[in-house]
């Protein structure tokens, strides 16, 4: 299983200290995908339980992937007033982290500094560490809202 804690690990030794725009560049994506990872995780458990078998191990997989980034990102910026104060600070900082990768990963001319980079890195850890205190509830509709269509 892929670890949030790890992949901030990761960030921090990017840009500690960094040899080259690219490091900054992965940095800000791993960083994303710390909070993406959280989140896909938090899905597969409520949808589909821990894994305890190879049956239970491919309904979580599947679960864990029908997280898209797109739909997430879009399907977040609604109803975010029923969210808590925490659970909106994620969803905030999520799509703020998305904008952030789709120009490190994407955007060759993007302006991309180290401060940039740590203060991602830092919102993305303390989103990732204080997503464990929401709620089963709100953590519930975080995964309706991510990995289904509105209609």
């Amino acid at each position: 299983m892929i670890d949030p804690q790890e992949l901030i690990a990761t960030c921090r030794k990017l840009v500690n200290p960094p040899s080259s725009d690219t490091d900054i560049r992965r940095a800000i994506s791993t960083a994303y995908y710390a909070l993406f990872h959280t989140l896909a995780a938090s899905n597969a458990d409520l949808i589909a339980g821990q894994p305890g078998s190879n049956r239970s191990a491919h309904t979580w997989a599947r679960a864990y992937r029908r997280l898209e980034h797109g739909r997430a990102r879009n399907n977040l910026r609604a109803d975010r007033n029923l969210l808590s104060q925490s659970g909106d600070e994620f969803v905030r900082i999520f799509i703020e982290s998305q904008g952030h990768r789709l120009q490190a990963d994407y955007d060759p001319n993007a302006q991309l500094n180290l401060s940039l980079a740590v203060n991602i890195i830092a919102r993305a850890d303390t989103a990732v560490r204080n997503f464990v205190q929401l709620t089963e509830e709100e953590r519930r509709f975080l995964a309706a809202q991510t990995m289904f269509d509105s209609r």
